[in-house]
Formats: structure tokens, C-alpha cells, sequence
């Protein structure tokens, strides 16, 4: 997804709306993927403050995840909001200059900035880091594998802690 600035960089001072919908690719997270059941929804704001484009707004998607204790696929809505500060390459000298600092802020090239890494990032920082399908998810069994959720097994569970075992060695 790009989004043409070469008539926002040419207003100082001005903001200018916009509403963007794209079909985005599963993204790889470790072993794992995140799918996406519909198109991705931002609406966002682009302001000029001079060297600078200060992008603010929120991204709406309907993934699917993978539940972290049963393994089972469920629907995520992710709503978050961002703000970002995107600076032309040729205004770098200019903005660290009035003391700011480049480090945080994406730097471009062309009078079209291509939004893919943007919303990927937003996307990654807004999935929770332990994905649940929900609070009281029982997991797998640790003996047999079967889902908790749907059913419960026969199995015997010791909780010993494998550091103590030869204690109980002792009081057998």
C-alpha cells in the first residue's frame, strides 16, 4: 500500500484525512502466522509540521490466531491507534538540526511512501503476546494431548517437580 505526500509535504501547517482498506498477506510471528479474515481498515490523519509528517490514526483487522494452551484457531479483532513521524531523507540534516532525533521516525525517499512495514509493525505490536481464545481456556493435557476444553481424560497427573523426584524414591 503506498500513499502519495508530494502535495502534503507542500503544505506547511496542513492535515489531510484518509481512509485506506488492504487485503494483507498472513504475517509470519515466530512459527506461527497471522491470517486475516477480512481487509484491513486504517483511517488515519497526516499533518505537516514543516520537516516533519506526524501520521496518526487506527487500524481495524479481523484475524485469525492460533490459542497459546489448546492450540485451537479463533477469530481476533484488533482496534488499535498509532502514531508515527515520517521525514524525507533530504530534510534529515535539517530536523536533527532543530534537535530532534531520527532514530524513532521512518525515513523516505520518493514523494510516495510505501505503507507495508508500517502496518506490519502496528499489526505485530497490537496481537497479544500470549494469544487465548479465552480466560478460562484449559489447555492441553500434559499426559495425552487431549483438549480440556472439550473433554476431560482419565489421565493421572503427579505434579512433582522432576528436581524433587528422588525424594519421593525415598518415601517409596
Amino acid at each position: 500500500m503506498f500513499i502519495d505526500v508530494s502535495q502534503i509535504r507542500k503544505s506547511p501547517g496542513q492535515s489531510y484525512h484518509f481512509d485506506l482498506t488492504e487485503a494483507i498477506v498472513p504475517l509470519a510471528v515466530g512459527n506461527d502466522e497471522i491470517h486475516f479474515r477480512a481487509p484491513v481498515k486504517v483511517s488515519m490523519d497526516i499533518k505537516n509540521t514543516g520537516k516533519v509528517l506526524d501520521f496518526s490514526g487506527n487500524l481495524q483487522a479481523d484475524t485469525e490466531l492460533i490459542c497459546s494452551r489448546c492450540l485451537e484457531v479463533y477469530a481476533f479483532h484488533l482496534d488499535t491507534d498509532f502514531k508515527e513521524q515520517f521525514c524525507h531523507e533530504s530534510d534529515v540534516e535539517a530536523v536533527t538540526g532543530e534537535g530532534l532525533d531520527t532514530a524513532d521516525m521512518y525515513i523516505f525517499d520518493a514523494n510516495r511512501i510505501k505503507l507495508d512495514d508500517l502496518l506490519n509493525e502496528i499489526i505485530l505490536l497490537g496481537i497479544p503476546m500470549r494469544c487465548v481464545c479465552n480466560d478460562n481456556c484449559k489447555g492441553l493435557c500434559a499426559v495425552c494431548g487431549a483438549n480440556l476444553n472439550d473433554k476431560n481424560c482419565n489421565c493421572i497427573k503427579e505434579d512433582i517437580d522432576p528436581r524433587l523426584g528422588v525424594l519421593k524414591k525415598y518415601f517409596d
